[in-house]
């Protein structure tokens, strides 16, 4: 039988439907063949199926004709033929046309795999052609986009390419407008979302390309971008707000906070990792703060279990943290760790748990006795080889090159002790935070040396640049094992270490050196 482009190309204006499925399927069995001008093939199934409907005698031709189209549309070639305005703007309105959510009575064989391979068809085109992703963004190929996902009714693969077409086209401020203010687009991921969270260990269906969990992650990426590009429209024509959601605009997206919660408090960690679901989650979590309006903060510290949500999220730190750094104080060993794989995770729930603890007092309270459990911070030891995650927190806060890392746990650190710059230079030593300091341009009070001694029960003192109790007898015995010229090579040094301090402004006070 002769294949279908032999057909078409042969000058057969009305091909008997028999005769085109066979055709058609004939070129499915060996799609390989047509790549290396799959540009050329693309357009004619674009041209016969997708613009105008010369071919589309039955569901199963088109389906099988749209099948090959998404084959050929893997090559760089035939995706450019599926770029333009005109192929994606036929494709979502086949995609349309043609879809039947899950629970319908309408079981026509081939009818659900058009509207899932047009969708795939565009997606592609998306990732491999970047330029067309604008032209998705246009209003009708939104709505197109919207309406669909609104009408899924647990339809996994029809989900995800809804999620994965929105994640590409929502690249501006502009179009994340369109879909809050049309389509209320953020309640639609909101409620999908949901529903593959509920699904979630459950067996995916047995039509189904995706999981519930592939599903979730997906749907809360395009969430993501929806949020991010839409608090750039919010704060052009709000330029007072902060970094999250204004009290009035956080209400309209409720709903992702809230699926977003869920997820992070369902959502172990796989392999020491965040899952795929909750990495998105804990950057939707990041737009909405505490003091919001009363809804928002139900979300957050809801009724008797005030502070779960506190709980889960620093659950998922320590985790974390407490695989990725070892018992000993020695950085080296994973600094290269964290940086390559885990800087990402860390950073956005540092950031959550930091305004947590800045914005209520509870969670401030809980999250210190989480990290000092003794309810005191021990001065005993060095904070980097305290026991618990306080001096793992401290050693990834000195990673050098560690990206925004270090800064997030110092912020955290910092919110923990109210943000008092004494007391967190006497928990985690001065030399410990100096880098933290310099980077957040925060100068050391130049009364600090006399004003952080404070003295404890037995009279003991803390010394401000180690974070540990003096120990007078242990100085006086390094000095004393100490050559008169070791001596004076570490006065050397101690006065240009002074003298630095002082020019690059990150301390003002008198060289003790120069004073003496």
């Amino acid at each position: 039988m002769s294949d279908y482009f032999s057909l078409v190309e042969g000058g057969g204006a009305d091909i008997d439907c028999r005769r085109l499925e066979g055709g058609l399927a004939a070129v499915a069995s060996n799609v390989d063949l047509y790549a290396p001008q799959a540009e050329r093939y693309a357009n004619t199934i674009l041209q016969r199926f997708v613009y105008a409907e010369t071919d589309r005698c039955s569901p199963k031709a088109t389906s099988i004709a749209l099948g090959i189209l998404k084959a050929l549309g893997r090559q760089t070639s035939g995706a450019s033929a599926v770029a333009s305005q005109q192929a994606i703007g036929g494709l979502l309105e086949l995609a349309r046309t043609y879809y039947v959510p899950c629970d319908s009575a309408d079981t026509t064989p081939y009818v659900s795999d058009i509207c899932s391979d047009a969708l795939t068809c565009i997606a592609n085109a998306m990732l491999l052609h970047p330029e067309c992703r604008s032209r998705v963004a246009e209003h009708q190929c939104l709505d197109n986009i919207a309406k669909i996902l609104g009408a899924t009714n647990g339809d996994l693969t029809v989900e995800f390419l809804c999620a994965r077409c929105l994640l590409l086209a929502l690249g501006t401020k502009e179009a994340a407008q369109y879909c809050v203010e049309q389509h209320g687009l953020q309640n639609v991921l909101a409620q999908t979302a949901q529903a593959a969270l509920n699904a979630d260990g459950l067996t995916s269906a047995a039509n189904s390309r995706f999981t519930p969990q592939q599903v979730l992650a997906e749907v809360l990426k395009a969430a993501l971008s929806l949020c991010t590009y839409s608090l750039q429209w919010i704060h052009d024509t709000e330029p007072e707000s902060d970094s999250s959601f204004p009290q009035e605009r956080a209400i309209e997206f409720a709903a992702l906070l809230d699926v977003s919660l869920r997820v992070l408090c369902n959502s172990p960690l796989e392999a020491h990792h965040l899952s795929s679901a909750a990495k998105q989650a804990v950057g939707i979590a990041m737009d909405f703060s505490t003091n919001s309006s009363a809804e928002i903060r139900e979300l957050w510290l809801p009724g008797m279990a005030t502070l779960q949500n506190v709980d889960a999220i620093y659950d998922l730190l320590k985790g974390i943290v407490s695989h990725t750094t070892s018992e000993s104080s020695e950085t080296s060993s994973c600094t290269d760790n964290v940086i390559s794989e885990y800087q990402d995770e860390l950073t956005p729930l540092a950031l959550v748990l930091t305004r947590l603890a800045t914005e209520h007092p509870d969670a401030r309270q809980r999250l210190f006795l989480a990290i000092y459990p003794e309810g005191t911070i021990d001065y005993s030891e060095l904070p980097e080889n305290r026991p618990g995650l306080s001096a793992k927190l401290v050693r990834l806060m000195k990673i050098p090159h560690g990206g925004m890392l270090p800064g997030a746990i110092g912020d955290l650190l910092l919110a923990l002790l109210g943000h008092d710059i004494k007391q967190f230079i006497m928990a985690v030593g001065y030399g410990n935070a100096a880098g933290y300091m310099v980077a957040r341009n925060i100068a050391i009070p130049s009364d600090i040396i006399e004003q952080v001694k404070q003295q404890d029960d037995e009279s003991a003192s803390v010394d401000p640049i180690t974070g540990r109790y003096w120990d007078q007898e242990g100085i006086d015995r390094e000095l004393a094992s100490m050559t008169d010229e070791e001596k004076e090579r570490e006065a050397e040094r101690l006065f240009v270490l002074f003298e630095r301090l002082n020019k690059t402004g990150v301390i003002k006070v008198e060289n003790p050196i120069r004073a003496a």
